[in-house]
């Protein structure tokens, strides 16, 4: 008698789990359309003089061809970078450690490793850890070489984009008192997408809000007085796509690194543009429906077993 209530049961269960699996083996990945664009694989450059705008365009549509996509991406004023090649005359700061001790275990003599996007992976001024610099394996990133902008246009829409980036020290700012008039010449760093404005950050001067105070130049005993950033941009949705993305500088370098596209929209709130997912709720409707009739067949079964036992039948 149990077991042909059990039997009943499990088959019920078994089913049941069955459907609502259903669902969820259709249902895509999320992010399964995102691009990412790290320029690694370009060639180590041992120069402080950014390569060709031409080389950046080869980059970007390798992968983005490689990732599936259709038509060529363009690309104005950019060049690539590789390591610390390039730190801003010295002025870059970073984390400092002690190189000498005396004998009475006294620091003596310190070194700055300069914090670009050539020595860390998303992180923050004051924050980021710096990589261990390899000509093997470099970490590449782009500035704006021959103008005072970055553009990439796409030959399809994007629905979200994120990035690494800087604010590279200039010499027309070295300090808060050496700035223009007014501090005009503060460098920054302005988003732009399809020729709209999106936002501005503006370099930060070395050892405030938590950032690194002290640059090769500086040394270890004095604090960096020429302003920067660095730091990275999460997530930005278009809801309705862009094609043409801008990364413009004031007055003369800035870079980004890590830079990743989304191809079809990943969110809730932006428009499908890709195949419609499986209609989950109909299944799991009928799911629930086929485990409530079994478990009412069970129920009428196991009642009638019952009956009969205590008849003596």
């Amino acid at each position: 008698m149990w077991f042909r209530v059990w039997s009943t049961r499990v088959k019920a269960v078994l089913l049941a789990t069955v459907l609502l699996a259903i669902p969820l083996a259709m249902t895509p990945p999320a992010f399964a359309n995102l691009i990412t664009f790290d320029f690694d694989s370009m060639a180590y450059r041992s120069s402080s003089t950014p390569g060709s705008n031409a080389a950046v365009g080869t980059y970007l549509n390798g992968v983005w061809s490689g990732a599936g996509q259709a038509g060529n991406i363009t690309v104005t004023g950019a060049g690539e970078l590789s390591n610390n090649q390039y730190t801003g005359d010295g002025h870059v700061v970073g984390p400092s450690k002690c190189t000498h001790y005396n004998a009475q275990q006294v620091c003596t003599a310190w070194s700055t490793t300069p914090a670009t996007l050539g020595s860390t992976e998303g992180g923050d001024q004051g924050t980021a850890v710096v990589d261990p610099l390899s000509t093997q394996s470099p970490d590449n990133y782009i500035v704006n070489a021959s103008s005072d902008r970055i553009t990439i246009t796409f030959p399809t829409p994007v629905y979200a984009l994120s990035f690494d980036f800087e604010i590279f020290p200039d010499g027309t700012c070295p300090s808060s008192t050496n700035c223009g008039r007014g501090g005009v010449n503060v460098p920054d760093f302005s988003l732009w997408v399809d020729n709209t404005f999106q936002w501005q950050v503006l370099g930060t001067y070395p050892g405030s809000s938590n950032t690194y105070a002290h640059s090769p130049n500086s040394g270890h005993g004095s604090t960096e007085k020429a302003p920067q950033y660095l730091s990275h941009a999460g997530l930005i949705v278009f809801d309705q796509g862009a094609t043409q993305v801008s990364f413009v500088d004031w007055p003369q370098r800035i870079g980004i690194d890590n830079l990743v596209v989304d191809t079809q929209c990943e969110y809730l709130s932006c428009p499908r543009h890709d195949a419609p997912e499986p209609p989950t709720l109909p299944l799991t409707v009928g799911a629930l429906a086929a485990l409530a009739w079994c478990v009412r067949r069970g129920r009428r079964k196991s009642t009638q077993v019952i009956r009969g036992t205590l008849n003596g039948n």
